[in-house]
């Protein structure tokens, strides 16, 4: 018992001592930064989780007020956990339940809600229309020291003009909201309508896309349209079409074919159909279309195929990688431009071992933001950046209700288990106590009452 105590003291102790000499090297490394960056403005175009990174970084190097002005800016005035982005669209989680506010964020941060119009590379000015909500304000200009561009990306619709006329997408908060209601609203005009085409229609929901975000939007609609449809006395489950479309040959490229198979088991056990080696051709009212001519009577097609650089990424002139998006060195530096950072969707950062870039991921962006960030603060010291080299734990996706699929630390795990470890990594990365709490009492009571959405008619997007 007493050597038990002994080595418990101990390890507490040099736990404890660990924690001080880290608290110690953090304090040492911003009292390296004092007094620097004086009247210098470090500009963040982009909230998302890789802009977010760099100002948080920046504050806490470069806390004091004298240390340079950290101006971000977004067209959004909180801050969106995207992951948890279906979940919501499925009713499981309430819309507000996946923000919060942006002024959570350090004071030492100065927000800007405005959307951003052009970018000058070589002078690292921006305009910017200032204002949300029907609030218009004048024009802003902003000239940056440093200019980090986060801008983010937009759906790729593969130059199909009528798919993106007639499709929804999941991007946005208000993207959410829409195919949650989208669905309800369905469900509610089949229940009233006579005519079996028409219903055929409203009762088939189509999702193109089966990577990550269209499995996981599969699942969620198929949940929330299954569990609906029992509200309705006039409806059969069986008269429900859920239908995942992609021209690829397997679903999930991104884990190993066992995962990949077990997904579409899963998917297929709760009445979903897979389409693959499919590619949509197009859309219309009342239909999508699909390669060979082949027409599916459908009222809601959801695009999740793939995603582009911001469109004023385009406009910008420097080199653009093999995905149209801000071509930077290893460091994130964009090439031949000093003081100008790019990173996340809209960027393409190398890997070092020259094979491609790293793949637009929200744990990729965390970690470049970061490394912004020092690398900013770096130079100001006259040091060089450092390059980014990240190799991420795993990966994880939701394929049904308590049903998921994950690979971390090149082990698999599926089933129960996968879906626990899915809400219990993301609910640990949620920024904020309060979000967290609300994330749990919306699970509590989605699993002791079931989901009850309800079809708000606008959400903020």
């Amino acid at each position: 018992m007493r050597t038990f105590q002994k080595l418990l003291c101990g390890g507490l102790g040099t736990g404890a001592g660990y924690l001080a000499w880290h608290k110690f090297q953090q304090h040492q490394e911003v009292e390296s930064y004092r007094g620097l960056a004086h009247g210098k403005t470090f500009l963040i175009l982009g909230a998302g989780f890789g802009g977010t990174g760099v100002a948080q970084e920046l504050a806490r190097l470069l806390p004091d007020a004298l240390n340079g002005d950290i101006v971000l800016i977004d067209s959004r005035n909180y801050l969106l956990f995207t992951p948890m982005l279906t979940e919501a669209a499925g009713g499981e989680l309430d819309m507000r339940s996946i923000t919060s506010s942006v002024r959570g964020l350090p004071q030492r941060i100065r927000f800007v809600q405005g959307e951003v119009k052009s970018i000058d590379l070589a002078t690292k000015t921006v305009t910017v229309a200032a204002g949300s909500d029907g609030i218009r304000l004048s024009d802003q200009t902003f000239q940056a020291d440093h200019l980090v561009i986060a801008l983010g990306s937009v759906s790729n619709f593969h130059h199909e003009s009528s798919v993106a006329a007639h499709s929804l997408q999941m991007k946005s908060l208000a993207d959410a909201g829409a195919v949650c209601r989208r669905v309800l609203a369905c469900l509610e005009s089949a229940a009233n309508e006579p005519d079996e085409r028409k219903r055929k229609e409203y009762l088939t929901f189509v999702v193109g896309g089966a990577g990550y975000t269209g499995v996981e939007t599969m699942a969620a609609i198929n949940d929330l349209a299954r569990d609906s449809v029992k509200q309705h006395p006039t409806l059969r489950a069986d008269e429900i079409r859920t239908i995942l479309v992609d021209p690829v040959d397997r679903l999930l490229p991104e884990l190993t074919p066992d995962l990949a198979s077990y997904a579409e088991r899963k998917l297929k056990e709760r009445h979903v159909e897979i389409m693959l080696k499919t590619p949509v051709t197009g859309a219309g009212d009342g239909y999508v279309e699909l390669h060979g001519n082949q027409r599916l009577p459908a009222r809601t097609l959801i695009w999740t195929a793939g995603v582009e650089p911001n469109p004023l990424i385009k406009e910008l002139d420097c080199p653009k990688g093999k995905h149209g998006g801000v071509e930077t060195d290893p460091c994130c530096r964009v090439t031949k431009f000093e003081g100008v950072w790019a990173l996340g969707d809209c960027a393409e950062v190398p890997k070092p071992d020259g094979k491609g870039a790293y793949a637009p991921t929200a744990q990729n962006a965390i970690r470049e933001g970061a490394l912004i960030g020092r690398n900013i603060a770096r130079s100001l010291r006259g040091l060089q950046p450092e390059p980014f080299h990240y190799t991420p734990i795993g990966e994880l996706a939701l394929v049904g209700k308590r049903a998921g699929v994950a690979r971390v630390y090149n082990r698999n795990f599926s089933g129960l288990l996968a879906w626990a470890m899915w809400r219990a990594v993301y609910l640990a990365k949620m920024p904020g106590a309060a979000q967290r709490i609300r994330i749990l009492g919306d699970w509590t009571l989605d699993w002791i009452f079931g989901r009850e959405p309800v079809p708000v008619s606008r959400s903020q997007d």
